[in-house]
């Protein structure tokens, strides 16, 4: 469930059928920079729509996967990282969603030099992931329904805000393994409400 406090930014997300990526600048800054961070995720996210494509249409849609994605995106940083003399200041969430009885969830965090990390049932990005993984680390619990996810995540979102976060601050989207094609589905914000007002 990608979820985000959207005072600093906005994220830029894609999706194929059954994966979905979002990138985010490193650290906010003033607006000036931050459009220059905007454009460097712009251009992954352009990237990585394009690799996806390629492949799908090349071989097959079961083919493009979240590990294959996670992989185009480390390479293309990694040699930023290296080559360049200023590297990309972002990061990159891969999520797939298990597709049958035999697969399972993966997610992905790409680091702005190209390292990849293998994350497992959550992940957490940005300036002050520290702190959000920490909570989750001692909130999350395995099968949860997507209300309670929600909710956990705005939580968790809330540990490091300083005011209470409503649908007003929060882009939420989920993968959704029960629609038949593309998996990524956004909630949109009077649904959200609902859902919030529920656990509170």
């Amino acid at each position: 469930m990608p979820a985000r406090a959207s005072p600093a930014g906005a994220p830029s997300c894609r999706s194929s059928t059954r994966t979905a990526s979002c990138s985010w600048p490193r650290t906010p800054r003033r607006s000036c920079t931050r459009s220059r961070k905007y454009n460097e995720f712009e251009n992954l996210r352009i990237a990585g729509v394009r690799h996806a494509d390629v492949k799908g249409y090349s071989y097959s849609r079961g083919d493009v996967t979240a590990k294959a994605l996670a992989n185009a995106y480390s390479q293309a940083l990694g040699n930023i990282f290296t080559q360049d003399i200023k590297p990309f200041e972002v990061e990159v969430l891969v999520a797939e969603v298990a597709d049958g009885d035999h697969s399972k969830n993966e997610i992905y965090h790409i680091l702005y030099d190209g390292t990849i990390e293998d994350e497992k049932n959550y992940a957490a990005m940005g300036g002050q992931a520290d702190e959000i993984r920490r909570f989750l680390k001692e909130n999350y619990r395995d099968a949860l329904a997507l209300e309670a996810a929600i909710q956990l995540g705005v939580r968790a979102l809330s540990v490091t805000q300083n005011k209470t976060l409503t649908e007003k601050d929060l882009e939420v989207a989920v993968l959704d393994r029960t629609k038949e094609r593309r998996k990524f589905r956004r909630i949109p914000p009077e649904a959200l409400a609902q859902l919030l007002r529920a656990g509170g």
